[in-house]
Protein backbone atom coordinates (compact mmCIF):
# COMPACT_ATOMS: atom_id res chain seq x y z
CA UNK A 1 0.00 0.00 0.00
CA UNK A 2 1.60 3.18 -1.01
CA UNK A 3 1.72 6.32 1.47
CA UNK A 4 1.89 10.06 0.43
CA UNK A 5 5.83 9.73 0.87
CA UNK A 6 6.46 7.00 -1.50
CA UNK A 7 4.23 9.03 -3.92
CA UNK A 8 6.41 12.24 -3.98
CA UNK A 9 9.44 10.16 -4.18
CA UNK A 10 8.83 9.04 -7.35
CA UNK A 11 7.67 10.34 -10.86
CA UNK A 12 3.61 10.68 -10.59
CA UNK A 13 1.92 7.99 -13.05
CA UNK A 14 -1.35 9.94 -13.17
CA UNK A 15 -3.73 7.89 -15.51
CA UNK A 16 -3.42 5.19 -12.50
CA UNK A 17 -6.00 6.54 -10.69
CA UNK A 18 -8.30 4.82 -12.39
CA UNK A 19 -7.31 1.95 -10.40
CA UNK A 20 -5.52 3.00 -7.95
CA UNK A 21 -7.52 4.46 -4.98
CA UNK A 22 -3.89 6.14 -3.39
CA UNK A 23 -3.34 7.82 -6.25
CA UNK A 24 -6.68 9.48 -6.75
CA UNK A 25 -6.85 10.14 -3.29
CA UNK A 26 -3.83 12.46 -3.53
CA UNK A 27 -4.31 13.79 -6.89
CA UNK A 28 -8.33 14.59 -6.01
CA UNK A 29 -7.21 16.78 -2.72
CA UNK A 30 -3.96 18.45 -4.20
CA UNK A 31 -4.43 22.08 -5.80
CA UNK A 32 -4.23 22.39 -9.55
CA UNK A 33 -1.27 24.28 -11.30
CA UNK A 34 1.32 22.28 -8.74
CA UNK A 35 1.55 19.27 -11.32
CA UNK A 36 1.67 21.33 -14.19
CA UNK A 37 1.00 24.17 -15.52
CA UNK A 38 -2.68 25.76 -15.91
CA UNK A 39 -2.07 26.81 -19.75
CA UNK A 40 -4.52 29.59 -19.68
CA UNK A 41 -3.75 32.60 -21.15
CA UNK A 42 -5.41 35.09 -18.89
CA UNK A 43 -5.26 35.46 -15.02
CA UNK A 44 -6.69 37.33 -12.16
CA UNK A 45 -4.53 37.39 -9.04
CA UNK A 46 -7.63 38.61 -6.34
CA UNK A 47 -5.61 39.49 -3.06
CA UNK A 48 -7.44 39.59 0.00
CA UNK A 49 -7.28 40.92 3.52
CA UNK A 50 -9.18 38.89 6.54
CA UNK A 51 -8.38 41.65 8.73
CA UNK A 52 -12.56 42.75 9.53
CA UNK A 53 -13.82 39.27 9.63
CA UNK A 54 -14.45 36.28 12.69
CA UNK A 55 -12.56 33.20 12.30
CA UNK A 56 -15.82 31.63 11.97
CA UNK A 57 -16.69 33.43 8.93
CA UNK A 58 -13.52 32.94 7.38
CA UNK A 59 -13.80 29.38 7.87
CA UNK A 60 -16.66 29.63 5.87
CA UNK A 61 -15.36 31.51 3.29
CA UNK A 62 -12.67 28.22 2.79
CA UNK A 63 -15.34 26.14 2.45
CA UNK A 64 -17.51 27.99 -0.05
CA UNK A 65 -13.99 28.37 -2.18
CA UNK A 66 -13.46 24.66 -1.63
CA UNK A 67 -15.89 23.76 -3.78
CA UNK A 68 -14.62 26.11 -6.65
CA UNK A 69 -11.33 25.16 -6.57
CA UNK A 70 -9.62 22.84 -9.12
CA UNK A 71 -7.85 19.71 -8.54
CA UNK A 72 -4.53 18.58 -10.06
CA UNK A 73 -7.01 15.18 -11.40
CA UNK A 74 -9.87 17.98 -12.95
CA UNK A 75 -6.65 19.64 -14.65
CA UNK A 76 -4.93 16.66 -15.58
CA UNK A 77 -8.14 15.42 -17.71
CA UNK A 78 -9.41 18.15 -18.62
CA UNK A 79 -5.43 18.72 -20.27
CA UNK A 80 -5.54 15.46 -21.54
CA UNK A 81 -9.13 16.08 -23.46
CA UNK A 82 -7.36 19.53 -24.78
CA UNK A 83 -4.79 17.36 -26.51
CA UNK A 84 -7.15 15.26 -28.22
CA UNK A 85 -9.67 17.82 -29.13
CA UNK A 86 -8.20 20.99 -28.49
CA UNK A 87 -11.11 21.75 -26.15
CA UNK A 88 -10.48 24.46 -23.61
CA UNK A 89 -10.53 22.99 -20.44
CA UNK A 90 -12.44 26.01 -18.94
CA UNK A 91 -11.70 28.02 -15.38
CA UNK A 92 -9.15 26.96 -13.18
CA UNK A 93 -9.29 28.26 -9.20
CA UNK A 94 -6.52 27.99 -7.03
CA UNK A 95 -6.55 29.53 -3.00
CA UNK A 96 -3.68 30.22 -1.16
CA UNK A 97 -3.11 31.58 2.12
CA UNK A 98 -0.26 33.81 3.80
CA UNK A 99 0.93 33.14 7.18
CA UNK A 100 -1.00 36.27 8.28
CA UNK A 101 -4.30 34.07 7.31
CA UNK A 102 -3.36 31.10 9.02
CA UNK A 103 -2.86 32.52 12.19
CA UNK A 104 -6.38 34.64 11.53
CA UNK A 105 -7.84 30.77 11.37
CA UNK A 106 -6.67 29.82 15.11
CA UNK A 107 -5.95 26.45 14.27
CA UNK A 108 -3.57 24.47 16.32
CA UNK A 109 0.52 25.25 15.79
CA UNK A 110 0.82 21.85 14.15
CA UNK A 111 -1.83 22.53 11.52
CA UNK A 112 0.25 25.55 9.98
CA UNK A 113 2.72 25.54 7.62
CA UNK A 114 6.15 25.78 9.52
CA UNK A 115 8.45 26.96 6.49
CA UNK A 116 10.89 29.60 8.24
CA UNK A 117 10.61 32.02 5.52
CA UNK A 118 7.17 31.18 5.16
CA UNK A 119 6.08 32.63 8.69
CA UNK A 120 8.45 35.40 8.61
CA UNK A 121 7.05 36.81 5.22
CA UNK A 122 9.11 37.75 1.89
CA UNK A 123 8.79 41.42 3.18
CA UNK A 124 10.53 40.92 6.20
CA UNK A 125 13.09 38.19 4.08
CA UNK A 126 13.66 40.59 1.34
CA UNK A 127 15.37 43.01 3.03
CA UNK A 128 17.64 41.18 5.81
CA UNK A 129 21.13 42.65 4.71
CA UNK A 130 22.43 38.80 4.29
CA UNK A 131 21.02 34.83 4.14
CA UNK A 132 21.90 31.83 5.55
CA UNK A 133 21.26 28.29 4.09
CA UNK A 134 21.48 24.67 5.78
CA UNK A 135 24.92 22.45 4.91
CA UNK A 136 27.12 26.30 3.73
CA UNK A 137 29.55 27.47 5.77
CA UNK A 138 29.28 31.32 5.41
CA UNK A 139 26.39 33.47 4.48
CA UNK A 140 25.19 34.90 1.22
CA UNK A 141 24.16 38.31 0.24
CA UNK A 142 20.76 39.18 0.99
CA UNK A 143 17.48 39.73 -1.67
CA UNK A 144 17.82 43.49 -1.57
CA UNK A 145 14.03 44.02 -2.43
CA UNK A 146 13.09 47.45 -2.55
CA UNK A 147 11.45 48.94 0.80
CA UNK A 148 7.22 48.41 0.90
CA UNK A 149 7.23 52.44 0.69
CA UNK A 150 8.77 51.68 -2.81
CA UNK A 151 6.13 49.19 -3.70
CA UNK A 152 3.10 49.62 -6.47
CA UNK A 153 0.49 52.32 -5.17
CA UNK A 154 -2.61 52.45 -5.43
CA UNK A 155 -3.27 48.16 -5.75
CA UNK A 156 -2.76 44.67 -4.09
CA UNK A 157 0.65 46.15 -2.71
CA UNK A 158 -0.17 49.55 -1.62
CA UNK A 159 2.10 50.67 1.05
CA UNK A 160 -0.71 52.01 2.97
CA UNK A 161 -2.20 48.45 3.03
CA UNK A 162 -1.70 45.60 5.36
CA UNK A 163 -0.32 42.36 3.37
CA UNK A 164 -2.71 39.78 2.22
CA UNK A 165 -3.88 36.95 3.90
CA UNK A 166 -4.97 34.77 0.87
CA UNK A 167 -4.76 35.01 -2.76
CA UNK A 168 -7.60 33.54 -4.95
CA UNK A 169 -5.70 32.81 -8.71
CA UNK A 170 -8.70 32.39 -11.92
CA UNK A 171 -7.48 31.64 -15.00
CA UNK A 172 -9.29 30.86 -18.51
CA UNK A 173 -8.31 31.05 -22.52
CA UNK A 174 -11.31 33.98 -22.48
CA UNK A 175 -10.18 36.98 -20.89
CA UNK A 176 -14.03 37.72 -20.38
CA UNK A 177 -14.85 34.55 -18.52
CA UNK A 178 -11.70 35.85 -16.21
CA UNK A 179 -13.37 39.27 -15.81
CA UNK A 180 -16.79 37.61 -14.96
CA UNK A 181 -14.89 35.49 -12.74
CA UNK A 182 -13.80 37.91 -10.66
CA UNK A 183 -16.99 40.20 -10.40
CA UNK A 184 -19.16 36.80 -9.22
CA UNK A 185 -15.96 36.49 -6.55
CA UNK A 186 -16.39 40.19 -5.67
CA UNK A 187 -20.03 40.11 -4.60
CA UNK A 188 -19.45 37.05 -2.68
CA UNK A 189 -16.64 38.63 -0.87
CA UNK A 190 -18.54 41.42 0.13
CA UNK A 191 -21.15 39.76 1.54
CA UNK A 192 -18.65 37.43 3.75
CA UNK A 193 -17.09 40.74 4.78
CA UNK A 194 -13.83 40.54 3.37
CA UNK A 195 -11.60 43.02 2.03
CA UNK A 196 -10.22 43.06 -1.37
CA UNK A 197 -7.16 44.93 -1.26
CA UNK A 198 -6.61 44.72 -5.07
CA UNK A 199 -6.28 42.34 -8.48
CA UNK A 200 -3.23 41.75 -10.31
CA UNK A 201 -4.19 40.87 -14.17
CA UNK A 202 -2.14 38.21 -15.94
CA UNK A 203 -2.54 38.11 -19.83
CA UNK A 204 0.15 35.73 -21.79
CA UNK A 205 2.21 36.99 -24.77
CA UNK A 206 2.55 34.57 -27.37
CA UNK A 207 5.03 34.87 -30.66
CA UNK A 208 4.22 32.15 -33.30
CA UNK A 209 7.73 30.64 -34.43
CA UNK A 210 8.31 28.79 -37.97
CA UNK A 211 8.15 24.86 -36.64
CA UNK A 212 6.84 25.97 -33.31
CA UNK A 213 3.74 25.48 -31.04
CA UNK A 214 0.35 26.64 -33.14
CA UNK A 215 -0.45 28.25 -29.89
CA UNK A 216 3.03 30.27 -29.97
CA UNK A 217 5.72 30.14 -27.79
CA UNK A 218 5.02 32.25 -24.65
CA UNK A 219 7.09 35.51 -24.78
CA UNK A 220 8.40 38.13 -22.02
CA UNK A 221 8.12 41.82 -22.39
CA UNK A 222 11.87 42.01 -23.24
CA UNK A 223 11.07 39.84 -25.98
CA UNK A 224 12.84 36.50 -25.17
CA UNK A 225 10.98 33.21 -25.20
CA UNK A 226 9.91 32.58 -21.86
CA UNK A 227 9.28 29.38 -19.80
CA UNK A 228 11.27 27.12 -21.75
CA UNK A 229 13.16 25.34 -18.57
CA UNK A 230 10.57 23.62 -16.83
CA UNK A 231 10.82 20.69 -14.72
CA UNK A 232 9.11 17.60 -15.32
CA UNK A 233 7.63 15.35 -12.46
CA UNK A 234 4.77 13.45 -14.07
CA UNK A 235 6.11 10.11 -15.31
CA UNK A 236 3.36 10.54 -18.87
CA UNK A 237 5.40 14.08 -20.09
CA UNK A 238 8.33 13.19 -19.37
CA UNK A 239 8.23 9.79 -21.27
CA UNK A 240 7.45 11.80 -24.58
CA UNK A 241 9.34 15.17 -23.79
CA UNK A 242 13.50 14.55 -23.47
CA UNK A 243 13.65 18.12 -21.92
CA UNK A 244 16.04 17.03 -19.12
CA UNK A 245 18.52 15.02 -18.95
CA UNK A 246 17.06 13.16 -15.64
CA UNK A 247 13.02 13.95 -14.29
CA UNK A 248 12.56 15.85 -10.67
CA UNK A 249 10.56 13.99 -7.97
CA UNK A 250 7.37 15.72 -6.73
CA UNK A 251 8.82 16.04 -3.33
CA UNK A 252 10.94 18.56 -4.39
CA UNK A 253 7.82 20.75 -5.18
CA UNK A 254 5.23 19.63 -2.94
CA UNK A 255 4.62 18.73 0.63
CA UNK A 256 2.26 16.87 3.02
CA UNK A 257 0.01 18.95 4.30
CA UNK A 258 0.76 19.66 7.72
CA UNK A 259 -3.09 19.53 8.75
CA UNK A 260 -2.98 15.92 7.77
CA UNK A 261 -6.89 15.86 7.08
CA UNK A 262 -6.40 12.88 4.35
CA UNK A 263 -3.07 10.74 4.65
CA UNK A 264 -2.71 11.57 1.23
CA UNK A 265 -3.30 15.69 1.90
CA UNK A 266 -0.80 17.70 0.50
CA UNK A 267 -0.16 21.17 -0.51
CA UNK A 268 3.13 23.54 -1.86
CA UNK A 269 4.99 26.92 -0.83
CA UNK A 270 4.40 29.34 -3.41
CA UNK A 271 6.26 32.68 -4.05
CA UNK A 272 4.22 35.55 -5.86
CA UNK A 273 6.30 38.85 -7.09
CA UNK A 274 4.91 41.23 -9.19
CA UNK A 275 8.31 42.18 -11.28
CA UNK A 276 8.21 45.36 -13.54
CA UNK A 277 10.36 45.90 -16.80
CA UNK A 278 11.35 48.72 -18.15
CA UNK A 279 11.87 47.38 -21.61
CA UNK A 280 13.47 50.84 -23.01
CA UNK A 281 16.40 50.56 -20.61
CA UNK A 282 17.06 46.93 -21.36
CA UNK A 283 16.84 47.44 -25.17
CA UNK A 284 18.89 50.62 -24.93
CA UNK A 285 21.77 48.44 -22.97
CA UNK A 286 21.49 46.01 -25.21
CA UNK A 287 22.61 48.06 -27.76
CA UNK A 288 25.62 49.52 -26.02
CA UNK A 289 27.22 46.36 -24.94
CA UNK A 290 26.96 45.41 -28.71
CA UNK A 291 28.75 48.18 -29.50
CA UNK A 292 31.05 47.73 -26.57
CA UNK A 293 31.95 44.61 -28.09
CA UNK A 294 32.39 45.43 -31.73
CA UNK A 295 29.46 43.00 -32.95
CA UNK A 296 27.79 44.09 -36.71
CA UNK A 297 25.03 43.46 -38.37
CA UNK A 298 23.38 40.46 -36.96
CA UNK A 299 25.73 39.99 -34.58
CA UNK A 300 24.85 42.83 -32.57
CA UNK A 301 21.75 40.22 -31.78
CA UNK A 302 24.39 37.88 -29.83
CA UNK A 303 24.61 40.91 -27.39
CA UNK A 304 21.33 40.38 -25.58
CA UNK A 305 21.97 36.48 -25.68
CA UNK A 306 24.93 36.90 -23.65
CA UNK A 307 22.73 38.62 -21.30
CA UNK A 308 19.70 36.39 -21.32
CA UNK A 309 21.79 33.28 -22.14
CA UNK A 310 19.21 32.72 -25.10
CA UNK A 311 18.44 34.44 -28.40
CA UNK A 312 14.70 36.33 -28.92
CA UNK A 313 13.77 32.83 -30.11
CA UNK A 314 14.91 30.42 -27.23
CA UNK A 315 17.92 29.29 -28.85
CA UNK A 316 20.73 28.52 -26.27
CA UNK A 317 23.81 30.87 -27.13
CA UNK A 318 26.30 28.13 -25.78
CA UNK A 319 24.85 25.90 -28.52
CA UNK A 320 24.66 28.57 -31.38
CA UNK A 321 25.60 31.37 -32.77
CA UNK A 322 22.56 32.72 -34.13
CA UNK A 323 19.02 32.12 -33.93
CA UNK A 324 17.40 28.51 -34.95
CA UNK A 325 13.27 29.10 -34.89
CA UNK A 326 11.33 26.53 -34.07
CA UNK A 327 11.00 24.85 -30.65
CA UNK A 328 13.59 26.25 -28.69
CA UNK A 329 15.88 23.55 -27.56
CA UNK A 330 16.34 22.82 -24.09
CA UNK A 331 18.56 19.42 -23.60
CA UNK A 332 21.87 20.75 -22.67
CA UNK A 333 24.07 21.68 -20.42
CA UNK A 334 27.25 23.68 -20.17
CA UNK A 335 29.65 20.92 -19.93
CA UNK A 336 33.09 21.48 -23.15
CA UNK A 337 32.86 19.23 -25.82
CA UNK A 338 36.89 19.76 -25.90
CA UNK A 339 39.99 22.34 -25.07
CA UNK A 340 40.10 23.33 -28.60
CA UNK A 341 35.85 24.49 -28.76
CA UNK A 342 35.34 25.37 -24.58
CA UNK A 343 31.07 25.48 -24.78
CA UNK A 344 31.71 27.32 -21.38
CA UNK A 345 33.20 30.09 -23.21
CA UNK A 346 30.49 30.23 -25.61
CA UNK A 347 27.76 31.77 -22.65
CA UNK A 348 29.01 33.72 -19.91
CA UNK A 349 28.39 32.18 -16.32
CA UNK A 350 26.45 35.76 -16.04
CA UNK A 351 23.88 35.19 -18.08
CA UNK A 352 20.50 34.80 -16.25
CA UNK A 353 19.54 31.15 -17.15
CA UNK A 354 22.95 29.96 -16.30
CA UNK A 355 22.96 31.89 -13.14
CA UNK A 356 19.58 30.76 -12.41
CA UNK A 357 19.94 27.19 -13.80
CA UNK A 358 23.63 25.88 -14.20
CA UNK A 359 23.01 22.66 -15.34
CA UNK A 360 26.30 21.04 -13.79
CA UNK A 361 25.42 17.27 -14.80
CA UNK A 362 25.34 15.04 -12.10
CA UNK A 363 24.99 17.76 -9.06
CA UNK A 364 21.58 16.97 -7.56
CA UNK A 365 22.63 19.94 -5.14
CA UNK A 366 22.50 22.39 -7.74
CA UNK A 367 19.61 20.31 -9.09
CA UNK A 368 17.30 20.54 -5.37
CA UNK A 369 17.19 24.64 -6.18
CA UNK A 370 14.83 24.05 -8.89
CA UNK A 371 11.48 25.42 -8.62
CA UNK A 372 8.17 24.80 -10.85
CA UNK A 373 7.69 27.83 -12.35
CA UNK A 374 4.18 29.29 -13.34
CA UNK A 375 4.62 32.91 -14.37
CA UNK A 376 2.26 35.06 -16.94
CA UNK A 377 3.29 38.49 -17.90
CA UNK A 378 0.78 41.37 -17.50
CA UNK A 379 0.50 44.32 -19.54
CA UNK A 380 0.83 44.65 -23.46
CA UNK A 381 2.68 46.09 -25.95
CA UNK A 382 1.97 46.69 -29.59
CA UNK A 383 2.63 44.56 -32.46
CA UNK A 384 1.13 43.84 -36.02
CA UNK A 385 0.50 40.08 -35.09
CA UNK A 386 1.02 37.13 -33.13
CA UNK A 387 3.82 36.50 -35.94
CA UNK A 388 5.86 39.73 -35.28
CA UNK A 389 8.44 40.71 -32.65
CA UNK A 390 7.26 43.91 -30.26
CA UNK A 391 7.10 47.20 -32.13
CA UNK A 392 10.60 48.99 -31.88
CA UNK A 393 8.90 51.79 -31.25
CA UNK A 394 7.26 50.67 -27.76
CA UNK A 395 9.13 50.26 -25.24
CA UNK A 396 7.71 51.28 -22.18
CA UNK A 397 9.77 52.38 -19.20
CA UNK A 398 7.20 50.66 -16.62
CA UNK A 399 3.81 49.27 -16.11
CA UNK A 400 4.17 45.94 -18.03
CA UNK A 401 6.28 43.06 -16.61
CA UNK A 402 6.27 39.63 -15.21
CA UNK A 403 4.12 37.64 -12.42
CA UNK A 404 6.77 35.63 -11.09
CA UNK A 405 4.92 32.55 -9.59
CA UNK A 406 6.34 29.78 -8.63
CA UNK A 407 5.77 25.90 -6.31
CA UNK A 408 8.81 24.94 -4.15
CA UNK A 409 8.90 22.97 -0.78
CA UNK A 410 11.35 24.93 1.30
CA UNK A 411 11.21 28.86 -0.19
CA UNK A 412 14.66 29.82 1.58
CA UNK A 413 16.52 27.06 0.32
CA UNK A 414 14.80 27.07 -2.95
CA UNK A 415 13.96 30.31 -3.93
CA UNK A 416 16.09 32.39 -1.79
CA UNK A 417 18.92 30.58 -2.44
CA UNK A 418 18.37 30.79 -6.35
CA UNK A 419 17.90 34.47 -5.63
CA UNK A 420 20.62 35.48 -2.80
CA UNK A 421 23.44 32.87 -3.70
CA UNK A 422 22.81 32.19 -7.35
CA UNK A 423 21.46 36.12 -8.46
CA UNK A 424 23.23 38.10 -5.94
CA UNK A 425 26.41 36.74 -6.06
CA UNK A 426 29.08 38.28 -7.77
CA UNK A 427 31.15 35.28 -7.10
CA UNK A 428 28.64 32.67 -8.47
CA UNK A 429 29.61 30.33 -10.21
CA UNK A 430 33.68 32.22 -10.62
CA UNK A 431 34.96 34.98 -8.47
CA UNK A 432 34.06 38.30 -9.98
CA UNK A 433 31.69 36.51 -12.03
CA UNK A 434 29.55 39.49 -11.38
CA UNK A 435 25.29 39.72 -10.51
CA UNK A 436 22.46 38.20 -12.93
CA UNK A 437 22.16 40.81 -15.51
CA UNK A 438 18.41 40.34 -15.71
CA UNK A 439 17.03 40.05 -11.82
CA UNK A 440 19.94 40.60 -9.79
CA UNK A 441 19.74 42.96 -7.30
CA UNK A 442 22.76 43.82 -5.85
CA UNK A 443 25.29 46.25 -7.18
CA UNK A 444 28.65 44.73 -9.16
CA UNK A 445 32.05 45.87 -8.25
CA UNK A 446 34.44 47.32 -10.70
CA UNK A 447 35.69 43.72 -11.13
CA UNK A 448 33.02 42.04 -12.21
CA UNK A 449 31.75 44.03 -15.17
CA UNK A 450 33.81 41.66 -17.96
CA UNK A 451 32.20 40.22 -20.92
CA UNK A 452 33.23 38.29 -23.61
CA UNK A 453 31.77 36.66 -26.96
CA UNK A 454 33.96 33.84 -27.36
CA UNK A 455 32.80 33.52 -31.29
CA UNK A 456 34.76 37.10 -32.14
CA UNK A 457 36.87 37.11 -28.92
CA UNK A 458 36.10 40.47 -28.35
CA UNK A 459 36.20 42.00 -25.05
CA UNK A 460 34.10 45.15 -23.05
CA UNK A 461 33.35 46.76 -20.03
CA UNK A 462 30.15 46.85 -19.40
CA UNK A 463 27.73 47.22 -16.41
CA UNK A 464 24.63 46.00 -17.46
CA UNK A 465 22.45 47.41 -15.18
CA UNK A 466 18.76 45.11 -14.18
CA UNK A 467 15.68 46.97 -15.88
CA UNK A 468 13.36 44.91 -13.40
CA UNK A 469 12.27 45.89 -10.21
CA UNK A 470 9.79 44.46 -7.75
CA UNK A 471 6.26 45.94 -7.40
CA UNK A 472 5.03 43.68 -4.64
CA UNK A 473 4.53 40.15 -3.97
CA UNK A 474 4.29 37.69 -0.89
CA UNK A 475 4.97 34.13 0.39
CA UNK A 476 1.55 31.69 0.39
CA UNK A 477 1.01 27.87 0.91
CA UNK A 478 -1.22 26.28 -1.24
CA UNK A 479 -3.06 23.74 1.04
CA UNK A 480 -4.79 20.59 0.18
CA UNK A 481 -8.59 20.84 -1.12
CA UNK A 482 -9.30 18.96 2.15
CA UNK A 483 -8.12 21.92 4.93
CA UNK A 484 -10.07 24.19 2.97
CA UNK A 485 -12.81 22.10 3.32
CA UNK A 486 -13.13 20.87 6.57
CA UNK A 487 -14.31 23.90 8.65
CA UNK A 488 -13.56 25.16 11.64
CA UNK A 489 -11.69 22.99 14.37
CA UNK A 490 -12.78 22.54 17.56
CA UNK A 491 -10.67 22.33 20.66
CA UNK A 492 -10.17 18.66 20.28
CA UNK A 493 -8.88 19.20 16.66
CA UNK A 494 -12.15 17.79 14.94
CA UNK A 495 -13.43 19.84 12.13
CA UNK A 496 -16.92 21.36 13.11
CA UNK A 497 -19.30 21.38 10.20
Amino acid sequence: MATVQTILDRAVEWKTWVSDAEMLAFLSDLQSNILKGHGRDYTANIFLSFEEMKKEQIWELLQTLSYLTTSALDQLRSAAAYGATKVSGGRVLCVFLTASGYKKLDIPPGDMATDTAFLAGMRTRGTLPSLHFKNIPRDFPGINDPAKSDWETGGPWDPDQNDPDAMILIADDDAGLVSAGVASLREAFEKANVTILGVDRGEAQRRRQLGGSPKGEGLEHFGYVDGVSQPLFLAEDFRVNKAWLEEFVPSQFIVPDPAKCTPFSCGSYFVYRKLEQNVQLFKKQEDELATALKLAGDDRERAGALVVGRFEDGTPVVLHGEEQAGVPTNDFNYDGYGDDDPMTAKCPFKAHIRKTNPRTAGDAGERSRIMARRGITYGKRNRDSIDEDFSEHDQPTGKVGLLFMAYMSDISEQFEFTQSAWANNVDFKNQNTGVDPVIGQQSNGAADIGWTDARTAATAQFDFKTAVKLMGGAYFFAPSISFLQRGQPNAAGAAIA
